[in-house]
């Protein structure tokens, strides 16, 4: 071991189409169930589409009074309350850890509603704000608080930034992931770019034509390891490191060659202290549209052609800042449960120059070491997030590599 602190999670939240929590999700997952469907929430007739990953849940749309909570905050709080009970932990503990307990949020258009309310006169003028002061609280998070938008790798940055901010003891646990709620203001910022996908999305298909927009969000509850072994705490993975980077190539296109994608990911692997050849399951960011299914193809066959790779925005649709989180939280489970989720609507791969093995038309069981979960943003912004299944030991062996994970013989190295 190199002396660095361990993070893993203790806890998990999810709000996604496929699920209002994270059993549910696996279920669907596992028959490669997708909870893309029609929406009620605002008129699609002028859209290309109407399919959509609304939650399961009928949470209010809009701000109507002044005591109204945003759809943002509706979906937070139902996260907020399964995370503390996940993790056995409640409000009152975390706030006792003061300074020790941080906050690390993502969204894109999570004060929108406000805005939108504010135009409309619902509210009046002095209710123009936004809503992210009032998510720490209910956690009785009392240390920093991090809210970060980089697009739609803000969910996996989230979690980064947490995760780096353990590991150097500047805390002891976080809360972690993000939220975006279904808007006609985003939709209609993709419909004008034109990538949304007349059916439900089906990425790395040869048919794909786009993204199918989806909402709702998860958590991570992320403690230093040596305190949530001491208090019991159930292990559902280990974060072992994290890449970020930019293309700076176009600021809605990614780097065709997939370059950036891969430096992402290498870093993550590195940071991770095992080599690429141990990855054995990629979460991709496989939005559905033509040119990101096939740089990020090309920047996964550069790492490891030969690990399994799935995109579960098939589920979900594609729930912008909080994708990363969600997608983390799916590449966890898969690690836990043994379980690696299918991508729906994946009939004939599209990359013969970039063969990969992906999962498609139910999950796969499979026991995993090492699995990555990639976001890939507008503005270039890249994230990739390295987890590991959890070894309830000390100390590893000398055949073992510096993360403290058993390595099979039969394991390429």
């Amino acid at each position: 071991m190199d002396g660095r602190r361990r993070v893993v999670v203790t806890g998990i939240a999810m709000i996604t189409a496929a699920g209002m929590d994270k059993e549910t999700f696996m279920k669907h997952a596992a028959e490669g169930r997708s909870g893309l469907r029609g929406t009620l929430l605002f008129p699609t007739d002028k859209l290309r589409t109407d399919y959509f990953g609304e939650t399961p849940k009928r949470y209010a749309y809009e701000i109507q009074a002044e005591s109204d909570e945003s759809r943002t905050e509706q979906i937070f709080g139902d996260l907020a309350e399964e995370l503390l009970r996940d993790a056995g932990l409640d409000a009152a503990r975390l706030a006792d850890l003061d300074e020790r307990a941080i906050f690390s949020f993502a969204t894109s258009v999570g004060t929108n509603d406000y805005m939108t309310a504010h135009v409309k006169q619902v509210l009046p003028d002095s209710v123009s704000r936004g809503n992210l002061h009032k998510l720490p609280p209910k956690l009785g998070i009392r240390g920093a608080t991090f809210v970060n938008t980089s697009a739609c790798s803000a969910g996996t940055t989230a979690i980064g930034t947490a995760f780096s901010m353990i590991r150097a003891g500047l805390a002891d646990l976080a809360a972690a992931g993000g939220v975006d709620p279904l808007t006609e203001f985003s939709t209609y910022g993709f419909h004008s770019l034109q990538n949304l996908s007349a059916l439900p999305c089906r990425p790395f298909d040869r048919r794909r034509d786009g993204i199918t927009l989806g909402e709702g969000g998860a958590l991570f509850m992320l403690e230093e390891r040596e305190a949530a072994l001491s208090r019991g705490a159930r292990i559902y993975a280990e974060v072992l490191g994290y890449g970020l980077g930019n293309d700076a190539y176009h600021p809605t296109s990614p780097d065709p060659t997939g370059q950036g994608a891969y430096r992402v990911m290498r870093q993550a692997v590195r940071q991770g202290g095992i080599e690429s050849a141990e990855v054995d399951y990629v979460n991709a960011h496989g939005t559905g549209t033509v040119i990101n299914d096939d740089m990020e193809a090309k920047a996964i066959a550069l790492l490891r052609p030969d690990c399994r790779v799935s995109s579960t925005k098939s589920l979900t649709g594609h729930c912008l800042a909080a994708a990363g989180a969600v997608e983390a939280a799916a590449t966890a489970l898969a690690l836990k449960h043994g379980s690696v989720p299918p991508t729906a609507g994946l009939d004939e791969p599209d990359f013969e120059d970039a063969p990969l093995r992906f999962v498609r038309g139910r999950a796969e069981p499979v026991r995993l070491r090492y699995a990555l979960s990639n976001s890939f943003a507008f503005g270039g912004n890249a994230a990739s997030l390295l987890l590991g299944a959890h070894v309830d030991r000390d100390e590893a062996s000398p055949e073992q590599p510096r993360s403290g994970f058993a390595r099979p013989e039969s394991a390429p190295r």
